[in-house]
């Protein structure tokens, strides 16, 4: 069996848990607020206290609450020190409104025209106060709880009209202690994350050939090419190429926050383990080379056990943490 699908095989049957070395562990994207539906996170009734901080957003300053530092027996554990209030997601309707104004948008030909259709409501008058507010600011705090291991938002083109056009998107991600983003590429755009709070582990396999020889020297004839990985620590940064398989891990006890931008307003995100198991049971089985552990009757049981987009992940990590 190839090095790369034992990964992702071992890493899709796990539900909270993925049993792969952290580094195994790979990234996930964003799932878009028009169609998610959570509630705000849930905070510790052990805190007894909050700790107030403030952080520059563009031309103004918002104010958050955070839940005081909570402590288990597992570990020196603070859950939630660095995360926001979370807002809840955009309504459905709103959503709705935003993905009609951006079609709208996109129909335009010239940039004043597309600024002309976001930024006022009858093309003539300017919008102004709290409705030019909505149509410029976007908030990251919406985004909605993504599985087991922390939240992510990206603002593309259909939630962020004033994105039409403009050739890029942007990515805010809230890792929880031993949070993962699982393994997925972005077909349409490159990706730069900077790691603003916390330490979070990266990596990327690009496309076949890369490094072939020495892939296949490490982890066996069946890869086609050598993975890269990175620790980024805050402020650092660190890009994932278009097209390329990555992730970000959080092997810490502590909450970590990254920031992504992405070449693209449209970047577009795949799941591998979630929807390389959509396949054809056979092509699965073909592909992973061992007909002993991944057969048609366990399929099933596989599929039903791959995590959310935001996984725990390590068993060392929650074993140190929790």
């Amino acid at each position: 069996m190839s090095a790369m699908f034992t990964k992702l095989a071992v890493m899709a049957l796990a539900a909270s848990v993925a049993q792969a070395a952290p580094w195994q562990s790979d990234s996930a994207t964003a799932s878009s607020a028009a169609s998610s539906t959570t509630s705000m996170m849930a905070e510790s009734s052990a805190a007894t206290s909050a700790v107030s901080y403030s952080t520059a957003m563009g031309s103004g300053v918002s104010t958050v609450q955070d839940p005081a530092p909570t402590s288990t027996a597992g570990g020196d554990i603070a859950v939630g020190t660095g995360f926001p209030t979370f807002l809840d997601p955009i309504p459905t309707d709103v959503a709705a409104s935003l993905k009609k104004l951006a079609k709208d948008v996109n129909a335009d030909v010239t940039q004043v025209d597309r600024f002309t259709n976001l930024l006022s409501d009858d093309g003539k008058t300017p919008l102004t106060g709290q409705a030019l507010q909505d149509r410029l600011v976007f908030d990251f705090k919406r985004a909605p709880k993504g599985g087991n291991g922390g939240r992510i938002l990206v603002a593309n083109e259909n939630n962020f009209p004033l994105l039409v056009g403009n050739g890029i998107a942007g990515a805010v991600g809230f890792l929880e202690p031993c949070g993962m983003n699982s393994p997925h590429t972005h077909p349409r755009a490159t990706e730069m994350l900077t790691v603003v709070e916390g330490e979070i582990e990266t990596g990327f396999v690009l496309e076949n050939g890369l490094f072939g020889d020495a892939a296949k020297a490490t982890f066996g004839n069946g890869t086609l090419a050598f993975p890269f990985n990175a620790t980024l620590n805050q402020f650092q940064s660190t890009i994932f190429p278009q097209g390329s398989i990555h992730f970000q891990f959080n092997n810490q006890c502590k909450d970590a926050i990254f920031v992504a931008a992405l070449n693209s307003a449209d970047p577009g995100t795949s799941q591998i383990a979630q929807n390389f198991f959509t396949l054809d049971d056979r092509i699965v089985d073909i592909t992973l080379g061992d007909v002993n552990q991944i057969t048609p009757s366990n399929l099933k049981q596989f599929r039903g056990n791959l995590p959310a987009n935001l996984v725990k992940a390590a068993d060392e990590c929650i074993a140190r943490c929790y």
